[in-house]
Parts: structure tokens; C-alpha cells; sequence
């Protein structure tokens, strides 16, 4: 049989750049050009009010322009098959089988394109991420023809994008079971007849909240409802209500729906879309100028080249199966180096010259390693270099890149643990990308001199290039390797103004010109990285003149002065004075008083971590349940850091020991920090490969941090060079789950290391410039709504340091006037608290508490309002947490915990109606034939569409189990307290018994965890109510909790037939890890073997297996559910 490569696979190898005109350049400059200047004279004239069919009418009516062919007949399932199939044949005709038409071209034969459906394109068991990765890595299926040949079948053609064909279709209706219309969806772009880009659209005064929530809801039911499930091709989302537009790629939303059903949890179709919209991206142009318009974005984003080039180079399947959608910033960082280096290419007396190459200027958290990964990838598959050596100055920062890199593709870089290593990947032809520090580097330089690479054309890319790269290593690099482009990337350059002095010492002199900026104000002005709330905390006001001393000898320092023996003296005392014993105790004591309240330990404030785990050599991915935030501790040096580290240890155990703390509530502490030859401290890698220690002093001393370290977590790591590195690692994890509370550092971790579960940086010690961005950049990734902003808490007068680090690294020049301090930061105490008085005074006036308690919120109208009034309060409520005013002043909450718990109950009513109206909207549209296009009359969904349901941080606002056992026991000592003495109980007593009972019942309905277990609680307040002695509460209702568990899982158990010990082995997993599901098939749950069509082998046929096994999943989880707020794992 002959084989026929139709398309043969391509690397995309030495074709034309997407860079080789202006007009295919996909991040372009937009204001001041001539499409900027006609949108805005059409913007001029356009209606305020504007109907959801007539924003769709006019996106279809652009696209048009643009170049798509419009099937407005294309409307179901059958259209959208014949389509696809025309389109594949159109893709792979190849030149030799003429143009493609009805009697010329490739054809499928009827059996062989039905093969091709069900066998690859549309496979019953594949989803949405077997489907993202057909497109985005395999993009080719092997296919057997009829008569025996092979050929691949292209599905979107990567190495040439102009050849994919656009196609726009709309109102494209899937059907429900019963034959009505179950879903309508807007805007779809088929690329080659798949639908790869879904556009949901909403109308000017609706939140694209709501078309986000609304995607999810074709997720979870509308592209699981055709027979072929195409829609579960769709790659990018856009949502938009012609004010406001957004994209996203498709596991955003998935991963979000994945996780919360892992969880057991409603998806949250009716509310707030949680913490998947904030990682939902704006488009820009070049310059940063964000594109909000539906029609600019769709004359930007949506032009068929620009689209093409995003979906086949622009994305990123990683290891994980999430697909990233590189931000506009990245792609332009991108395009830029691309095109440098092929100027170079194109004109080899730029090559070793600064003109060949440049740097990029991204903020920190605004995904550099991504950023430069693609690059890296996109260099290496063009052909324009012969290798890509991506270079750091630490070794902790090789393991973090490699480990990025080949999570963003398995095996697509090799890092080198030594010199000699290096040298052989260097010369090795088919590794393309080489990660290594430049401390491997130069010595490779300086061993051997007459290396094979130094004559290739090579990039090298330094990731924070305000470092190492500066002195005689660079000048070395540039000396040896003969045809290079150079890069850098760093989020704070160096400038004249903050670097050492010298020639050759700031980035445009190392490195050449600036490539592209995307600063920290930049990034937090699109929502990409949170502002940070900074807290100078001065616990102890004697020491606070010593900290000029110590700064100012540091900055002199820095700039090779000598200081004379008279500030050395003074800095010697200084030092000694800030790093004194009294005054770490202080700040430590601060530090445990506080920690709870910085890093959101309430137990509203609980999230989801993805974990994985090890069991008998089967590695396991799960969710677990975690509480609040973790933080890092910098201090100004290694012998500070050790006494921070005993002394937080000592005053956590004193206050076990006085019953003030908890065993179970000590903190988890670790710290790091390693030490160079011959004993010098520091705290990094740097331009030492491997750790040491010495044997005396802060070197032996780790060994003790190390044995607490393997106690906690059942480790067994040492100081040894391959065991400590090991403990870097592991560390830099157990940070990353929420696994560890409190990390202290001196410098490592300071710089490189991403956690969205860091939201706070304590810092006694003195930073300025880069190295206070750097710092103080660590808190602020996006994680949920219940993280706002990075807490900076300084013991340290830091204020004027951090005027001029912002001042420098935030590119002041922005639209909206503001300083850099302004929009990097949150307001002040008194601005926010002002705003908070205003709120609760609106809630007050519109919304009063009568007083028999109620709350009259009538009409929709009133309840829209509602919900808009008390997310103010519960914004302005979360953004004041962090203020030590707002906690020490007292009395500053302006709403009572008992009125907050009427009001945020009323808030949930109103959400579950909102959802109710939802959900019965939905079903009155089965069978409509179209939705109108006239003026829609408003009803109760649009008016709550035109809100968000803060669910997140109406959740913090739920007491606890703790606080109701608090109710119960004063409930009892009303009964028996007024009692004494006297026959039998008052009616003053029985009222106050009753008061609590009704607290008791609100806070129940506040709370969403403990509507499933109402009834326990309220039994127990019978129970405790009676009884003659007076018990410990929270151990009196353990043993009333565990007990009743134990009953009602015994009864399940009966009931069932189950495995009574498996049973509890599973039940006791689940909510150990806070799991409301099980994983795994029930019918291991089950006494002996279950039939598939009924009943248990050799017994009377009952019922079949699934529907037995749906039973009893549903029952043991409605148990676990019930239990969790008490017996959880947290």
C-alpha cells in the first residue's frame, strides 16, 4: 500500500516572519492611526442604547469587512458537520490536485469522513482537553483512505496561517431532549469548520460577568448536548458587552467547573464567577493602550491574521493540560525579539553588536518565564538561531526556569548541573535550548576556550538581567561567542539612577535598547497582578533612629565608598542594636498577634489547592481545602534570621503552655538560607554552586532547623550539597500548596519565587530600588476574590525607599493622571474608612432593620439595589481588614456581627432567587424560535444580570461552628443561671434561652457549609440546654458530632449492604482532605459483587449496578457534606 504525505508534519523552519511587514505584525501601535481615527469618528456618533442583537448585527457586519464568509444558515448540529467537511477537503487539496471545487481537489468518500468524525475528530470519550491538544500540539491526524493509502489530515495549519479559512455563524441553536431549543449561542468562528473562538455577547448596562457565567453554562450542559460535541473545540472565549471586552482560553473556565465538582460544590451559574475571572485577559495594542471596544477589538484581535497567529503560535498546552493564552504585552516581547534577530540575520555586522539585540522590560508576576519560554521555543523552531541559551544568575532560579519550562512542555529544555554538562548540551545538535546559570557559563568560558558554539548563531537570554550579568562574566560571554543576540528580561532595569556607578553598569549599556515595557502599574491596571497595602508598623520607637544609620552605611557600600572608622563603628551598633534580642521579640510578638488577621485565617476564607501525592510509587493529583493565606519574613541578615526563627518558636510554645494557643494552631516556620566558602554568609546561590555550611555557628545551626523541618512534614533532608538543595525544593512546594505558614529568608525567595498563596511580606530589613519591587512583588499574584492586595506590614521606615523604587519602575506616564504610588498601592486608612462610613450609612437609610428584626426588600427592582449597596459595604469591609487602625481603634465596625448576619442571610435569599430566575428563564426559552431584535423589556434576571454576587466575601462574613457553640453555652447559663434557686425556670429565663435559639437559626441560615447540617446543630442545642452538668462545649459536641456521625453512617451502611470498615475508611479520607465527593467506583464499597443488571450474583434480582451505585454515592456524600463543618480536615 503506498503512502501519501498530503502535508508532510513541518517544523516551521526559515518561512517568512509574521514580522516581515508592518501590516502582519499581530501587537501594532493603534492611536494616532488611520483605523484608531475612523473608529473613533464612528464611536462619536453611536447610540447610547444598544440592544444584544444589534451589538451582534454590527460584530457580524465588521467581521464581514474583514475578510470572514458569514452562514447565517448555519444554525444546527447536521450544517455544521457538512460544513467542516468542505472545509478539511478545501485545507488539504494539495496544489497537484488542482483548486478545490465539486469536481477537483482532495474529496472524502461518505465512509471515509464518517470514520474520520467518529474515530478521531469526534471521539466519544475525548472532552475539551483531548480536543486542545489535537489542535494545539498533534494539529494532524493519520488517516487511512479507502483504497489503503495514508495521509495526514490537517486540521489548522500552523507553519502558514494565512491558510486557515474564516467562517462567522450565529444563533447557532442546540437542541434539548425533548426536542426544544436547550441553548442559543451567539457568535461563533469556525477555523477550517471547527468552532474554535465562541463570542458571547451582552448588552451595555449588563456585567460580562454574566456572559462569562453564561459560557459556563454551555459548558456544563449546551456542548455536551450535540451528538459530536464540536463546541468542545472552541479554544478562546470573548465576552463583551461593547463597553467592556475580554478573552479567555477554554480551561480557565473548565479547570474552574473541574475543580468545584472535585469539591463537591455547586458551580456558581447564578453569581460570582469566582476566582477563574480574574484570570480572564484585556487586549492592547503595542503601546499598552487597553482595546475595550467590541468593534476595536474586533478590528484588532479578531483580523483573521491576528486571530490565526494567536491560536497557532500564541498559545500554550502545557504539562498540566492548561491552555494559555499568551497577553498582548507577551506577544508583542515576542514579536520584537523575532524581528531583532532577523534584522541581525539579514545584516551580520549587527551580530556581537548591543544592535542585535535589546531587553524587555515586564514587571514581576506578569509571566516573563512564559514570556520568554515562547520565545525561546519560537527562535529555536524558526530556524533563526542555531541554539537559545537561557541564562540565570542563581542556581534556586535554574531548577524554578527548568521546572517552568517543561511544565509548559515536557523535555523542551535541558538544564545542566555542571560545567562539564553544559558543555556537552551546548554541543549536542539536537538539544536547542539550554538552561544553565551564568555562573556554568563563564566557566565553561574560561575551560575551554575553542568550544564548537561560539561560532553559532546563538541568543542568549538573561532572565533578570539587573544582576550578574554586569562586570568581567558578561564581558567574557561577549568576548568568545561570535554571531549572538543578546536579551534581557527584568521587571527593574537599571538605570543611572539606581545602579553602582561605573561604565557598562546599566541595562541599555549591557544590553541595547528597550524592546518593549509593561510596568508594575502597567500590569496592575489591567487587573494582572494585585496593588499592594503597605503598613509601616513601628513596635518599637526607640530603634527607629538607628535604621537611617544602617541604611545609609548599606547604600555606601553598595557604591564601593570606604566608610571611615567612625560609621563603621556607628553601623556596627546600629546593627547590633536593631538585631538585638528585645527588639526581634517585639516584632515577633507583633508578627503572632497579627498573622491571623494579614493572611485571612478566618474560616470563611477557605480555597482550593490542586495537590499531588505519591502512593505505592502511583502519583495522584487531588484538591484539598485550605484556609487563607501564607507569608515570607525578610530579615537583614542570617544571624537575625536564626533568632527570629528561635524566638517565634519560643513564644509560640509559652503560649501553648498558658492555654492561649493551641497546639494544632502553632504556626508552621521554616527558614533558608546557606553560607559560602569559608564561612561567609549569604543567602543565595549566587555565584556559589552548591550549598555549604560551616560547622560552627549559623552552619551548624541549620542542622537543628532541619530536624524541626523533617518532625513537621516526615522528611529526612541535611545540609549536604544534593539533601539541601533537595529542602530548597521542597520548600519552595510546600509554599506553593499552603502547606508551610511562615517562611524567614534574608535574600533567597526574595526574587524568582511565584506563590498566589503569598499574600503577605513581612520585612525588617532595608530594600531600595529593584530589590524593594523585587521583595515586595511576591505578594501580589492574582489567586480569588478573598486576596485583594499584597500585604507589605515594614518594620523598617521604607517610605521614602518606596517612593522612589515606584517612582522609578512604575513609568508614571499612564491616561488617567495618576502617580505610580497611586495605582500601585491601595488608599489609605482614612479614605477607605470614609468610603465604608458612606456604604453602611446607604444600607442603613435604604435598608433598615425593623425592630422585630426584619429586612423588606420587595420588588426586584429594590433587590438589584440591595445587592449593589451591600457589596460596597462588603468590599470596603474586606479592604479595611488589613488596617491596624481598623482592628485597634475598636468600635470601628459600623454594623454589629448580629445585624451583618441579618444582612448578608438576606443577601443569600436573594442570590439563590436570582438563581431560581435564572434557571426558569432558561427553561421558557426552550422552543422559542428566536430571541427578537426589537427593545428587550426589562425583567427580573436583566436587572440582577447588571450585578455581581460577591458569594467569596459574603462567605467571610459567616461565624463559625465556634461562635455558635459560644450561643449555645450562653444559652445555658441563661436557663440554669435564672433558674437558681427557684422551682422550676422564668419566663425572663426561657426568653433569653429563646433569644439565643433565634441566633443560633440566623447564623445557621448565614452560612452556606452548615445549611446541610442544621439539624445537628439545633438537636445539640436541646441537648447541652438540658444537661445537669456543666461540660467544656467544644468537647461536649465533639463527642456529640462524632457519635451521631458514627449512628447515622451505620444506618447508610444497613441500609446498603456496604463494607462497614471500607465505608469508614473512605468517609474518614474525605473529609480529612475536605473532600464532599468520592473518586473512585462505589461498587468497592459494596459486600460481595454486584451484577450488572441487578441484584448481587446468585441473589434475587433488585435493581442494576449504576443505579444502586448512584444511590449510595449520593447518600455517603450528602453524609460527608454534613459533617464537614465539624470533622473536616479544616
Amino acid at each position: 500500500m503506498e503512502t501519501v504525505p498530503n502535508h508532510p508534519r513541518p517544523t516551521e523552519g526559515r518561512t517568512e516572519s509574521i514580522l516581515s511587514s508592518d501590516d502582519f505584525t499581530v501587537i501594532a501601535k493603534l492611536k494616532g492611526t488611520g483605523l484608531y481615527k475612523e473608529w473613533k469618528a464612528q464611536h462619536k456618533n453611536k447610540r447610547e442604547h444598544q440592544s444584544e442583537a444589534q451589538l451582534e448585527s454590527e460584530l457580524i457586519e465588521t467581521l464581514k469587512t474583514q475578510g470572514y464568509d458569514y452562514l447565517p444558515r448555519l444554525t444546527d448540529e447536521a450544517a455544521l458537520i457538512r460544513n467542516l467537511r468542505e472545509q478539511l477537503e478545501r485545507l488539504n487539496t494539495r496544489p497537484e490536485e488542482g483548486a478545490y471545487g465539486p469536481n477537483s481537489g482532495f474529496h472524502f468518500t461518505d465512509e471515509e469522513f464518517n470514520r474520520l468524525l467518529t474515530e478521531h475528530i469526534a471521539r466519544s470519550n475525548d472532552g475539551i482537553l483531548e480536543k486542545a491538544k489535537l489542535i494545539q500540539e498533534e494539529r494532524f491526524i493519520d488517516f487511512r483512505l479507502e483504497d489503503g493509502t495514508l495521509r495526514n489530515i490537517m486540521l489548522i495549519d500552523a507553519a502558514y496561517p494565512a491558510r486557515n479559512h474564516m467562517q462567522v455563524i450565529n444563533q447557532y441553536r442546540v437542541p434539548a431532549p425533548n426536542g426544544k431549543v436547550l441553548n442559543r449561542y451567539d457568535v461563533t468562528i469556525l477555523v477550517n469548520g471547527l468552532p474554535l473562538v465562541h463570542i458571547e455577547l451582552k448588552k451595555r448596562n449588563v456585567s460580562i460577568r454574566e456572559a462569562f457565567n453564561q459560557i459556563e453554562r454551555y459548558q456544563n450542559e449546551g456542548f455536551q448536548q450535540d451528538q459530536h460535541r464540536l463546541f468542545e473545540y472552541a479554544q478562546i472565549f470573548v465576552i463583551s458587552n461593547g463597553f467592556e471586552t475580554k478573552y479567555y482560553s477554554n480551561t480557565v473556565r473548565h479547570k474552574h467547573v473541574e475543580d468545584q465538582q472535585k469539591a463537591g460544590r455547586k458551580t456558581d451559574s447564578g453569581g460570582s464567577a469566582g476566582k477563574s475571572f480574574d484570570f480572564t485577559s484585556y487586549w492592547s495594542d503595542e503601546q499598552n493602550n487597553r482595546i475595550n471596544d467590541l468593534i476595536l477589538f474586533a478590528r484588532t484581535f479578531l483580523t483573521r491574521h491576528t486571530l490565526a497567529n494567536v491560536l497557532t503560535r500564541y498559545c500554550i498546552f502545557t504539562v498540566g493540560q492548561d491552555l494559555l493564552v499568551m497577553r498582548p504585552y507577551q506577544i508583542a516581547a515576542t514579536e520584537k525579539i523575532i524581528k531583532r534577530v532577523e534584522i541581525a540575520n539579514n545584516n551580520p555586522k549587527l551580530l556581537g553588536t548591543k544592535e542585535a539585540g535589546g531587553y524587555i522590560w515586564h514587571t514581576t508576576g506578569s509571566g516573563k518565564t512564559l514570556t520568554s519560554f515562547k520565545t525561546a521555543r519560537r527562535l529555536a523552531e524558526t530556524g533563526l538561531v542555531d541554539k537559545v541559551i537561557f541564562v540565570v544568575d542563581r542556581k534556586d532560579l535554574d531548577y524554578q526556569t527548568m521546572l517552568e519550562y517543561n511544565n509548559f512542555q515536557a523535555d523542551s529544555v535541558s538544564s545542566t548541573g555542571s560545567t562539564r554538562e553544559l558543555s556537552e548540551r551546548l554541543a549536542d545538535r539536537g538539544t536547542n535550548i539550554v538552561v544553565t546559570t551564568i555562573h556554568k557559563l563563564s566557566n565553561l568560558i574560561t575551560a575551554d576556550s575553542e568550544h564548537p558554539v561560539y561560532g553559532q548563531r546563538v541568543a542568549i537570554i538573561f532572565d533578570e538581567c539587573h544582576r550578574s550579568q554586569f562586570g568581567r562574566m558578561n564581558t567574557a560571554i561577549k568576548k568568545h561567542f561570535k554571531k549572538y543576540s543578546m536579551f534581557g528580561f527584568t521587571g527593574t532595569p537599571i538605570f543611572e539612577k539606581n545602579s553602582a556607578g561605573g561604565p557598562g553598569t546599566t541595562t541599555v549599556e549591557v544590553f541595547g535598547d528597550c524592546l518593549h515595557t509593561y510596568t508594575v502599574v502597567d500590569a496592575i491596571n489591567d487587573k494582572n497582578v494585585l496593588k499592594f497595602h503597605l503598613e509601616y508598623t513601628n513596635t518599637s520607637p526607640h530603634f527607629a533612629e538607628l535604621e537611617e544609620t544602617s541604611y545609609a552605611e548599606e547604600i555606601a557600600a553598595e557604591r564601593a565608598e570606604t566608610p571611615d572608622a567612625k560609621e563603621l563603628e556607628k553601623f556596627a551598633k546600629s546593627k547590633e542594636v536593631l538585631e538585638s534580642p528585645e527588639r526581634i521579640e517585639a516584632v515577633a510578638t507583633y508578627i503572632l498577634d497579627n498573622y491571623d488577621r494579614k493572611t485571612n485565617q478566618s474560616a470563611a476564607t477557605s480555597y482550593d489547592i490542586k495537590k499531588t501525592r505519591t502512593i505505592n510509587g502511583v502519583t495522584e493529583h487531588y484538591v484539598q481545602r485550605v484556609r487563607g493565606f501564607n507569608s515570607i519574613l525578610a530579615t537583614s541578615s542570617i544571624e537575625a534570621a536564626c533568632t527570629y526563627y528561635d524566638t517565634l518558636n519560643t513564644l509560640q510554645e509559652e503560649r501553648i503552655a498558658d492555654g492561649t494557643l493551641r497546639p494544632e494552631q502553632k504556626l508552621k516556620v521554616a527558614i533558608i538560607y546557606s553560607q559560602g566558602n569559608g564561612g561567609q554568609l549569604f543567602d543565595t546561590f549566587g555565584e556559589e554552586e552548591n550549598f555549604t555550611f560551616a560547622t560552627e555557628g549559623t552552619g551548624s545551626r541549620m542542622d537543628g532547623f532541619l530536624e524541626d523541618y523533617n518532625t513537621m512534614f516526615g522528611t529526612n533532608f541535611s545540609t549536604d550539597g544534593d539533601s539541601f538543595d533537595n529542602y530548597y525544593k521542597d520548600v519552595s512546594r510546600r509554599m506553593k500548596v499552603r502547606e508551610l505558614d511562615l517562611l524567614i529568608v534574608v535574600n533567597m525567595f526574595l526574587t524568582g519565587f511565584d506563590s498566589k498563596t503569598v499574600n503577605t511580606l513581612w520585612v525588617d530589613k532595608n530594600l531600595k530600588m529593584h530589590g524593594l519591587v523585587q521583595a515586595y512583588s511576591r505578594t501580589n499574584r492574582i489567586l480569588n476574590s478573598l486576596k485583594p492586595s499584597g500585604n507589605i506590614v515594614c518594620f523598617r521606615d521604607l517610605e521614602q525607599a518606596t517612593k522612589d523604587a515606584f517612582t522609578l519602575f512604575g513609568d508614571t506616564e499612564n491616561s488617567s493622571g495618576q502617580s505610580a504610588l497611586d495605582i500601585a498601592f491601595t488608599r489609605s486608612y482614612k479614605e477607605a474608612y470614609a468610603a465604608y462610613d458612606k456604604a453602611v450609612s446607604e444600607l442603613r437609610e435604604e435598608f433598615p432593620i425593623d425592630e422585630g428584626g426584619s429586612i423588606t426588600v420587595d420588588t426586584t427592582e429594590d433587590k438589584a439595589r440591595y445587592i449593589e449597596v451591600m457589596n460596597k459595604v462588603l468590599e470596603l469591609q474586606q479592604e479595611l481588614r488589613v488596617h491596624d487602625e481598623f482592628i485597634r481603634d475598636g468600635g470601628n465596625e459600623l454594623i454589629s456581627d448580629y445585624d451583618m448576619q441579618g444582612y448578608t442571610g438576606v443577601y443569600n435569599d436573594i442570590y439563590e432567587e436570582a438563581r431560581e430566575l435564572r434557571r426558569e428563564q432558561e427553561e421558557a426559552k426552550e422552543g422559542a424560535d428566536s430571541e427578537g431584535d426589537g427593545e428587550e423589556k426589562p425583567t427580573g434576571v436583566d436587572l440582577f444580570d447588571r450585578v455581581s454576587f460577591l458569594t467569596e466575601l459574603v462567605r467571610q462574613q459567616e461565624v463559625g461552628v465556634l461562635y455558635i457553640l459560644e450561643l449555645v453555652k450562653a444559652a445555658r447559663a441563661a436557663r440554669h443561671g435564672k433558674a437558681a434557686g427557684e422551682s422550676g425556670t422564668s419566663e425572663t429565663a426561657q426568653d433569653s434561652v429563646e433569644h439565643f435559639r433565634d441566633r443560633v437559626r440566623l447564623a445557621i441560615r448565614n452560612d452556606a457549609d452548615l445549611r446541610e447540617s442544621g439539624d445537628i446543630i439545633e438537636d445539640y442545642f436541646d441537648t447541652y440546654l438540658n444537661e445537669s452538668e456543666d461540660h467544656d462545649v467544644q468537647e461536649h459536641f465533639h463527642h456529640y458530632v462524632t457519635d451521631r456521625r458514627t449512628r447515622e453512617e451505620d444506618t447508610i451502611v444497613k441500609d446498603e449492604e456496604l463494607d462497614s470498615a471500607e465505608t469508614q475508611r473512605v468517609v474518614n479520607r474525605a473529609l480529612k482532605e475536605n473532600r464532599r465527593t468520592i473518586p473512585g467506583k462505589i461498587s468497592r464499597l459494596v459486600k460481595g459483587k454486584i451484577s450488572l443488571f441487578g441484584g448481587k450474583l446468585g441473589g434475587a434480582k433488585t435493581e442494576d449496578a449504576a443505579t444502586k451505585a448512584k444511590r449510595v454515592k449520593q447518600k455517603l456524600e450528602k453524609h460527608i457534606v454534613r459533617f464537614m463543618p465539624f470533622l473536616g480536615g479544616n
